[in-house]
């Protein structure tokens, strides 16, 4: 998840005071989004988030495997997969954990160009998905704000599952990877074409009830959010790295490894990690990446 994107045509939840100033915080927020997620009274907008986009691409395929998700549901925000060698791990955004211990991971994309590309790392995603899901179902659902053509091939939804190339026979699993284009979607007059553009900022009051619910839970979690004393360090911290990063990339050519660290060290103390903690996790990774 990177920080959102910025556009003159987009209206913002509102703003929050920092030391720099005010800033604008859009409904792709990362840090914005684990706040409102992580609190279970808004578990089922999430839940009718997911389930407008697979009802959408169910009249698209209305053969896909792919169902809305129902019954209990619990929500973990920043998940985090520990790979094998006992140390390493992956965070994903968003974890829902249904009836039958189906789990459905939900990853916000702000931008095409990440590091590593999109289409490799939601592949990690979705094989560290099924191999923690001990057979049960593990669904991919990537909201593109911009899109990734490798993936979408020019459409508002792909979807992607295993199968056998010569008879086109499914994999007994039904898991797959849904990539949702966020920008093509608001094209259409339609319940997710309304909640695309509110993810975008480009729409601030919807007109579909199912969408309005959403726009509810999302501006009720935001007056809490401007109000938080940790939400205002956290970003205060990671504008200043990112400002750092930017004055450092602008002489080396590294602006935009910079600003992907400055929102990874914002996650990372979000997910409960100290400062110190998290500054130490982001040198690892660098000297690694160093070391590669």
């Amino acid at each position: 998840m990177q920080s959102e994107k910025k556009s003159e045509k987009t209206t913002p939840l509102g703003y929050i005071e920092l030391p720099s100033g005010p800033k604008a915080i859009y409904p792709m927020n990362d840090i914005f989004l684990n706040y409102t997620f992580e609190n279970s009274d808004h578990w089922e907008a999430l839940r009718l988030l997911v389930n407008l986009l697979i009802e959408a691409y169910k009249k698209l395929n209305p053969d896909t495997q792919l169902g809305p998700v129902t019954g209990s549901i619990e929500v973990k925000t920043q998940y985090r997969y520990l790979l094998s060698d006992g140390k390493t791990t992956r965070d994903q955004d968003i974890k829902m954990i249904a009836d039958e211990m189906a789990a459905t991971f939900i990853e916000f994309q702000n931008r095409a160009s990440t590091n590593p590309p999109i289409p490799i790392r939601s592949v990690e995603y979705f094989g560290l998905g099924i191999g923690h899901s001990k057979g049960n179902t593990a669904n991919q659902i990537w909201l593109l704000a911009e899109d990734v053509n490798a993936v979408l091939l020019g459409k508002a939804f792909s979807r992607y599952v295993l199968k056998d190339e010569v008879t086109g026979y499914k994999h007994p699993t039904s898991s797959g990877i849904l990539y949702v284009s966020l920008e093509k979607l608001p094209q259409e007059e339609s319940p997710v074409g309304e909640l695309a553009a509110f993810l975008l900022g480009k729409v601030s009051v919807p007109g579909d009830q199912d969408v309005m619910k959403v726009a509810d839970a999302v501006n009720t979690s935001f007056k809490n959010f401007k109000l938080d004393k940790e939400v205002v360090s956290v970003l205060s911290f990671q504008e200043r790295w990112l400002e750092e990063g930017k004055a450092e990339g602008k002489a080396e050519g590294k602006a935009e490894g910079l600003a992907i660290g400055a929102d990874r060290l914002a996650e990372l103390i979000r997910s409960g990690l100290s400062l110190d903690e998290a500054l130490s996790k982001i040198k690892e990774s660098i000297g690694m990446l160093a070391e590669a």
